[in-house]
């Protein structure tokens, strides 16, 4: 009987055993599918494999297309060079090379002949792709360094006749809150205009409006109107950073919209 029951207890463990080892088999199998899905089956789906699926739909560019369009380009008046870059895939880049000096608009308009070109050579099938433009002159890297260069100089011209502004308001018209607002330019550690007032008139020229301001006598507001100063501090918009100009063909208006 004992020797049975080992048997018995022996059998039980055996078949524990091998439910116990079918489970974990089940559970790898789930586990590798999830993973496979997620790193290989999901990414495929959503993106192709590399230009592969992605071209499935797409019909492929004609070389000749290519250089036509180039060809083209260079004809047209205030354009130096004209590059057309396609590696098979579902973007097409545009270069366009104006000569020095050319106006924004010009720019804009011989880049969108060149697509329209573009289009009408390859009978429309350029319109089955992500179409890239760009239009520059000069060395690109630089043109964006001055730009930048440009750019924060608008910023802190504007904030230092802003301040200064401010501070003529608060001379001409002196009401507490035309002084407190000019104090707040000049005087405020977190004043977003210090920075620019120092770039602009140097600490000299801080030193100069604080003095201006300590001058200020103040007049009550009971018997006597007086104004408020009237603008908001927004920096305009301005023309810089003409070159290099980016965009992108939008196939639903038939237009290049520029960034």
């Amino acid at each position: 009987m004992k020797n049975n029951g080992f048997k018995y207890k022996g059998k039980k463990r055996l078949k524990f055993r091998h439910i116990y080892t079918l489970t974990m088999a089940v559970i790898t199998v789930v586990f590798a599918w999830h993973v496979l899905d997620l790193l290989v089956i999901t990414p495929i789906r959503a993106t192709g494999l590399v230009l592969g699926t992605r071209m499935d739909a797409i019909e492929p560019l004609e070389t000749s297309w290519l250089l036509a369009t180039e060809d083209f380009g260079a004809t047209l008046g205030g354009v130096d060079e004209v590059s057309v870059f396609w590696n098979t895939g579902p973007v097409v880049y545009i270069s366009v090379r104006v000569e020095p000096g050319s106006s924004r608009t010009d720019a804009r308009n011989v880049t969108r002949e060149i697509v329209d070109y573009f289009i009408e050579v390859s009978d429309d099938v350029a319109l089955q792709y992500d179409i890239q433009v760009v239009a520059s002159y000069g060395n690109i890297t630089e043109q964006i360094a001055e730009n930048h260069a440009a750019v924060l100089q608008h910023t802190h011209t504007y904030n230092h006749g802003f301040a200064e502004a401010v501070l003529s308001h608060a001379e001409q018209h002196p009401s507490q809150a035309n002084f407190d607002r000019a104090y707040g330019n000049i005087n405020s550690p977190s004043s977003r205009l210090l920075p620019s007032i120092i770039a602009i008139a140097g600490e000299e020229g801080l030193d100069a409006m604080r003095a201006r301001l300590s001058a200020i006598d103040l007049v009550e507001e009971e018997d006597v109107y007086i104004p408020e100063f009237p603008q908001v501090h927004q920096i305009p918009p301005s023309d810089i950073g003409r070159f290099p100009l980016w965009g992108t063909w939008d196939t639903d208006r038939s237009r290049i919209r520029w960034n």
